[in-house]
């Protein structure tokens, strides 16, 4: 297999996105063979050591295609490929969330899948399944070893396998689960931030590695990867799809739709990676964020992600109460379904994700407090009480701490230069830049930061008086007068922005945020706390009905025996 054979750029407008190395879309003939055999709940499962495992953490150069394959694997494998022909997608669902994570653990805890080579006469050699088997294989070594750079550029292939059978025939004889094609296009994203990371870490890097990376700029490159994300939504219509479903619950769904779809969000989160935070937002203008029957809904994972990420652009944008509303409703929407989710093959990951919105709603409320719901404010209370003291008090190191714990792991859309690496070894040494996008994320992010430092202790003064002259809260603040009206102006530019109100996540309008309002008569400050009546009358109501409720329940009497 030649990689440097892999087009330099994606396919432009009107192109055939077959230039990608792919199989031909007649190899997708349908399967007219005997079956194998299939896996029974009475099936002996021998342990490892009697069928022959493979080296644990031995993953470089695995290129032997034979090798011995646990019985109880063949059976899986056989299985597997059968409710795949036959299009049993409840069976399948089965089969991918339950029985392969339990074979892993079982046989392949620490080491590989067998090769596609090994398993491929179990299926008489149908590319398409061994297509979407080696897919799992590729996730599974990513998931619990480190890839080398030959299996990175193996799994990059296949990808292009899966995407151009989906892009250039017609995908209408496949019937997959929505959990398994959301992960499609997720671990699709995660290998090319893998990978992006990785060719920036050149520390470790033998000559032959810097070569074959220099041979092969067009493996997991940024456009094609762009590309075949947009290309995948225009082919499925789903943008036009969605228009017609405007409000309404969502219909059912090609397979095609769905995968254009999950590519919508998935250009969301690449776009936030690479920092382009306005094309981020403006990407996922077809999805209807308010209709909590959405397609994201039916994939937690589906649901935290975009709203992970839309949050965060929200955050970068300064737009603080959007990012507040987003994270509380989706830490919500954990809170009161991750016990259903606590066997799920994917619980730690979106606990991950749950600690991470924590922490960026943290940054948020101490840039523009406002309410919240109340159980999501118990618990950032119990998490972050003392940072978020802190940080209202303007102390940066906890601000950078928090955003670098919680933020997207940002990645470089250029490749460094290997030529001259490699020319030249003295006068350029190799140095890891796999941090440089975090680190200019963060510095960007902390600038914002250390414009609002005063704001905090502003809003404090303003809070205790109706009326103050310039003088004397610029004494409070041990600053003279002309510097104070300089930062009274801050203040109203700070707290002033777009709050959305439906359609375009870029739509909105401007509104003040904060709970204090003031304006200036030539040197008196006036203010209006108009906000603080409005909550307290709230609680007062819902703790009254609270009341009402209980002693209506309770004083009902009880019925004799």
């Amino acid at each position: 297999m030649q990689y440097s054979d892999y087009p330099a750029e994606g396919p432009g407008e009107g192109e055939d996105f077959a230039e990608i190395p792919s199989f031909r879309a007649q190899d997708f003939d349908d399967f007219d063979g005997e079956e194998g055999s299939i896996l029974s709940e009475g099936s002996d499962e021998r342990p490892l050591e009697e069928e022959a495992a493979l080296p644990a953490k031995e993953t470089t150069r695995q290129h032997t295609p034979y090798v011995a394959v646990p019985e109880l694997v063949k059976q899986f494998v056989s299985y597997f490929y059968r409710h795949i022909k036959e299009r049993n997608v409840y069976d399948i669902q089965g089969m991918y969330e339950t029985g392969f994570n339990k074979i892993t653990e079982k046989y392949f805890k620490q080491s590989p899948w067998p090769m596609a080579e090994s398993i491929a006469p179990l299926v008489q050699h149908d590319p398409l399944f061994l297509v979407l088997y080696k897919e799992l294989y590729f996730r599974h070594i990513y998931s619990k070893m480190n890839p080398t750079l030959e299996q990175r550029f193996d799994s990059w292939k296949n990808y292009c396998d899966l995407f151009n059978y989906l892009l250039n025939s017609n995908p209408q004889d496949l019937h997959l689960p929505i959990q398994w094609l959301w992960d499609i296009t997720d671990e699709f994203i995660y290998q090319f931030q893998s990978f992006s990371q990785y060719r920036s870490k050149l520390k470790t890097k033998s000559g032959e590695e810097l070569n074959a990376l220099k041979n092969n700029p067009q493996v997991w490159n940024v456009t094609t990867v762009i590309t075949i994300l947009q290309s995948l939504i225009s082919k499925s219509n789903i943008v036009a799809v969605l228009q017609k479903e405007k409000g309404e619950s969502p219909a059912n769904h090609t397979l095609l739709q769905l995968i254009g779809y999950f590519s919508i969000i998935g250009l969301l989160r690449v776009h936030c990676l690479l920092g382009d935070y306005y094309l981020a937002a403006k990407t996922i203008e077809p999805i209807d964020l308010q209709n909590k029957q959405g397609l994201f809904s039916q994939v937690p994972a589906c649901h935290i992600t975009l709203y992970y990420y839309i949050g965060f652009v929200y955050l970068m944008m300064r737009r603080y109460v959007d990012a507040v509303k987003i994270f509380s409703s989706v830490l919500v929407f954990i809170s009161r379904t991750k016990q259903y989710h606590s066997r799920s093959y994917q619980y730690e990951n979106l606990m991950k994700k749950n600690e991470q919105m924590y922490g960026l709603l943290a940054i948020c409320l101490s840039l523009c407090p406002q309410r919240v719901d109340e159980s999501v404010h118990a618990l950032l209370r119990e998490k972050y009480s003392d940072k978020m003291t802190k940080m209202q008090k303007g102390d940066e190191t906890v601000y950078e701490e928090l955003f670098t714990a919680a933020c997207p792991k940002f990645i470089n859309a250029a490749s460094p230069n290997y030529t001259l690496l490699l020319e030249d070894p003295s006068k350029y040494p190799a140095l890891n830049y796999n941090q440089e996008a975090v680190k200019l994320q963060t510095k960007l992010f902390l600038s914002e930061v250390k414009q609002q430092s005063l704001l905090p202790t502003i809003r404090s003064y303003l809070k205790l008086y109706t009326t103050i002259g310039t003088q004397k809260l610029a004494d409070f603040l041990e600053t003279d007068q002309k510097t104070f009206r300089t930062q009274l102006l801050c203040y109203k530019h700070k707290t002033r922005g777009l709050v959305w109100n439906g359609g375009s996540p870029l739509n909105g309008e401007m509104a003040s945020y904060s709970d204090v309002d003031f304006f200036l008569e030539k040197d008196m400050v006036h203010i209006n706390d108009t906000k603080t009546q409005r909550r307290y009358s709230e609680f007062f109501i819902r703790h009254t009905e609270k009341l009402l409720n209980l002693s209506s329940r309770y004083s009902q009497p009880t019925p004799t025996e």
